[in-house]
């Protein structure tokens, strides 16, 4: 992930050491410029077009770092905007569109939508190396719920820290499998524009902004 702050930082690191760069290019040019006019052949002058086209040149490339000093600043003041307009989510609490949810002291909590005309469901938990650690059958009444897990196993064992996932299986009357969409449901801690998306400190983990799905008051 590309480091924001960093970026900037070079871009403006980059146009000064330029611009300076320039500055002293220049001044050596025009040293040069002017004893060569002093001590040119009064009857054979130096062609002036030569002169007028390094002019130029210098010209657009002192326009070019202007560009780059106006490019550095206009992305802080961008990323200045951004924090100050994302502050209001912190202590709110978010749905994140994952199934994933990092295990805290708080434990994880899940939403779901249960459809209609579910006959049988299930939810299992998963760890990181694909081993089901928890499972227990779920209310198939339609509509939104939650499910909050605090790390202990279907055997009694505490789990320890990390990411973990939430599997639904649900069928119809059939017997054919049924989408429950899921999401995780936490608090909002932190802010982060260091990386090449603007990110969120939750008490579930970190997630990307684009992830969010909703944004409810902290009761």
């Amino acid at each position: 992930m590309v480091d924001v702050v960093s970026t900037v930082s070079g871009i403006q690191s980059q146009a000064s050491s330029a611009s300076a760069s320039l500055s002293a290019n220049f001044d050596t040019f025009l040293n040069l410029l002017t004893a060569q006019l002093q001590n040119q052949d009064p009857l054979e002058p130096v062609d002036s077009s030569e002169f007028t086209n390094q002019l130029v040149q210098f010209s657009g490339v002192e326009q070019q770092i202007q560009t780059n000093q106006n490019m550095a600043q206009l992305i802080q003041l961008t990323n200045n905007s951004t924090v100050a307009g994302l502050s209001g989510y912190l202590g709110q609490i978010v749905e994140i569109d994952s199934l994933v949810g990092e295990l805290g002291a708080d434990g994880i909590e899940w939403r779901y939508d249960m459809p209609e005309g579910v006959k049988g469901a299930k939810v299992s938990i998963q760890d990181q190396r694909g081993n089901i650690v928890y499972s227990q059958e779920l209310s198939t009444t339609e509509g939104t719920a939650s499910f909050e897990w605090n790390g202990e196993t279907t055997s009694g064992d505490v789990r320890e820290d990390g990411f973990y996932q939430m599997i639904i299986q649900a069928t119809d009357s059939s017997g054919e499998a049924v989408n429950v969409p899921v999401r995780v449901r936490a608090e909002v801690s932190g802010v982060d524009l260091t990386t090449d998306q603007t990110a969120i400190s939750t008490t579930a983990g970190a997630f990307y902004f684009d992830q969010v799905l909703r944004l409810a008051a902290a009761s």
